[in-house]
């Protein structure tokens, strides 16, 4: 896998693009997107979800609170559900891992990131700083507005 560029979802818009404008302008196959009105507290922006999926892979960072929050992802076309150790208690998270191994856990605490490999969560997405010292199966980092994988 190669880097993902970071793509911001903001008012039914792709980095301040319409849809049908930002499609007709991006070649990427898989896009990052963080929805900055869900972590604001607002809705997250299904509408731009739905009407880029089919058309791109998705890994879908909108600060999901509930593990419904995140079947909705995953539904509506989401290859991952990106979830933030901010927003999630403990029993969701092992619900959430329970139904769906398409989630990355993003958290820049390595006590967090451990209990969630420990209950056998396998993505995490943290900082440079920290990646040397997380033990999973798949570690993510971002780096300039992109995200990487981490190389061991």
């Amino acid at each position: 896998m190669e880097c993902l560029k970071l793509h911001t979802v903001k008012r039914k818009r792709i980095d301040g693009m319409k849809i049908k404008e930002f499609v007709e302008n991006c070649n990427e196959s898989t896009l990052y997107l963080l929805d900055v009105d869900s972590h604001r507290g607002h809705e997250m922006n299904f509408k731009v979800y739905r009407s880029l999926s089919g058309i791109y892979e998705m890994w879908i960072d909108a600060a999901p609170r509930r593990s419904e929050d995140i079947m909705d992802i995953l539904v509506i076309g989401g290859e991952y559900a990106v979830i933030n150790d901010l927003y999630l208690y403990p029993l969701v998270l092992e619900d959430t891992l329970k139904m769906s191994d398409s989630v990355i856990y993003k958290s820049y605490n390595l006590k967090r990131i451990e209990k969630f490999t420990g209950m056998g969560g396998e993505k995490v997405l943290t900082s440079l700083r920290l990646a040397p010292s997380v033990f999973a199966p798949k570690i993510y980092v971002l780096r300039g507005g992109e995200v990487c994988p981490w190389r061991n």
